[in-house]
């Protein structure tokens, strides 16, 4: 198996391992955030691989611009996976967005928090079955990389549950993702059982390594883990499947940062409240 990995990966890992080099540094975030119009984003990312999906420096078209960039490069790095593989891949980046957008048109049934719980758990459901179909070399990796996400989804949803809409700990365990790292069956009580927001951090050292004082703290704090969780593939055996995962992952984190800058820029947010909407930069 071992001797047949680098014939497999070597060409995607080449590839992706260039791509990564291209991922903006924190200095165009920098200079970013300080732009008068959306104009001058356009400018700033000139010369990065977004320009040619970018056709104008209206705030619809840039953000349509950064999506067609996500799907080009999906497709080119999935491009000699095996459908086993493809079918992981599918699943946690398309598939959320499909997962999401179906969300949407739901949002206003009477029943649609229950709904919303039934179809997470039937998403996961189908990503765990997807990743166990892997070789073992690789399901590690991807299960670690996706736990640290639903680690990170899973303290957010708790977090705002129990501290804005105040709902008990039965409930809120109902919208609980069966799928992470940290937080799991054994130790979901200890993140119920937080009483205030800055407390969590004692709750969890392994994720958090910086004070907590409010949600935009946490949020950083826990995509802080979620990358360097991610960050992990690029040291070791350099033939492997998570290093196209960790690609578009960080990619896809790099442009949700981007549509921050432009929706701060476009509706006038002043430089801190920006900042504030960014993560791991």
């Amino acid at each position: 198996m071992w001797l047949t990995r680098p014939l497999k990966f070597s060409y995607t890992n080449a590839m992706c391992r260039t791509i990564k080099s291209t991922l903006l540094e924190k200095s165009t975030f920098e200079q970013l955030v300080t732009a008068t119009t959306v104009g001058d984003i356009l400018v700033t990312i000139k010369s990065t691989p977004y320009e040619k999906f970018i056709k104008s420096a209206l705030e619809k078209s840039m953000s349509k611009g950064l999506d067609a960039y996500f799907q080009y490069l999906y497709k080119k790095v999935t491009d000699k996976l095996s459908k086993r593989e493809k079918e992981v891949f599918f699943l946690f980046f398309m598939g959320r967005k499909e997962l999401r957008e179906k969300k949407k048109k739901l949002k206003s049934r009477k029943d649609a928090r229950k709904l919303f719980s039934k179809m997470d758990k039937e998403y996961v459901e189908s990503l765990k079955k997807a990743i166990n179909n892997l070789d073992r070399e690789d399901r590690k990796d991807l299960k670690t990389i996706a736990g640290s996400y639903f680690d990170l989804i899973n303290i957010m949803t708790a977090v705002r549950l129990k501290f804005i809409y105040k709902l008990d700990e039965k409930s809120i365990l109902n919208f609980i993702i069966p799928f992470g790292n940290e937080i799991n069956d054994k130790n979901i009580k200890k993140l119920l059982e937080v009483d205030k927001l800055s407390n969590i951090t004692y709750a969890f050292p392994e994720i958090f390594k910086n004070p907590v004082k409010d949600f935009t703290d946490l949020r950083k704090e826990l995509y802080r883990y979620h990358i360097n969780t991610v960050n992990k593939v690029w040291f070791g055996y350099p033939f492997k499947l998570s290093i196209p995962f960790a690609l578009l992952r960080l990619k896809e984190i790099e442009i949700k940062n981007l549509k921050a800058c432009i929706e701060g820029i476009y509706f006038g947010l002043p430089e801190k409240e920006i900042k504030r909407m960014l993560v791991g930069v």
